[in-house]
């Protein structure tokens, strides 16, 4: 059972048990008005709780990409992109391979979180991240809210796509990809995430929707 299922039920039980408290109390006593007090506290708590899976659902909605949320992404790039085509961008510091180009940039971060606790789960390592409300979220499957992801390191940067990899330029713990060595790609609000040869590579990017658009471009245009 999903993990927004359970509050949901939690938060009907408790405002049932409230209710009950509240009829008992002018026959019983006090007792059991600090019970259904109690109980209604709770039932509030579930219901706010049932709601965060759903919040994070909506931030990766269609509404989420626009020129207007991406500050730092040129307003022409993105409408060269939602209609379609790949941008052609000159980068002063990256070295081009042969016949290879450049059709994205953006300020970037890397990321880099401690494992759960429960990491001699198999396959921790592919639950999906989600970012909501300026915080951090491990989950089994869209909807499903599974703990916080506590960061261990950020790293400023710079997110590059081009035609032939996605590049990570930074001061530290930089890093080059080919494109066809991606694997469980998953782009989300503000975040980039792959694995290559089952290393995880975490970015947060304003503009990460708008990547996530020229790698399906590059991806179709390959095919």
């Amino acid at each position: 059972m999903q993990v927004k299922n359970i509050h949901s039920i939690a938060a009907i039980v408790f405002l049932l048990l409230a209710l009950l408290g509240f009829a008992q109390r002018q026959s019983v006593g006090n007792g059991w008005l600090i019970f259904a007090s109690l109980c209604l506290a709770a039932a509030l708590v579930a219901m706010l709780l049932s709601r965060w899976p759903r919040s994070a659902d909506r931030s990766t909605g269609p509404d989420r990409c626009s020129p207007a949320k991406t500050v730092d992404f040129p307003e022409g790039q993105a409408r060269l992109i939602d209609s379609g085509h790949l941008p052609n961008r000159f980068h002063p510091r990256l070295a081009m391979h042969e016949f290879e180009t450049c059709h994205f940039f953006a300020p970037a971060r890397r990321l880099i979180f401690i494992p759960p606790n429960d990491e001699r789960e198999a396959g921790w390592h592919r639950f999906l991240l989600r970012c909501s409300g300026g915080h951090y979220y491990f989950i089994r499957q869209p909807g499903e809210l599974l703990m916080p992801a506590q960061l261990d390191k950020e790293i400023p940067g710079e997110l590059v796509i081009t035609s032939q990899r996605i590049v990570f330029m930074a001061g530290e713990d930089a890093f080059e990809v080919p494109l066809q060595r991606l694997s469980l790609l998953d782009c989300s609000a503000r975040l980039v995430d792959f694995e290559v040869r089952s290393r995880r590579y975490t970015l947060y990017c304003d503009a990460a929707c708008y990547a996530e658009k020229v790698l399906e471009l590059l991806q179709k245009k390959e095919n």
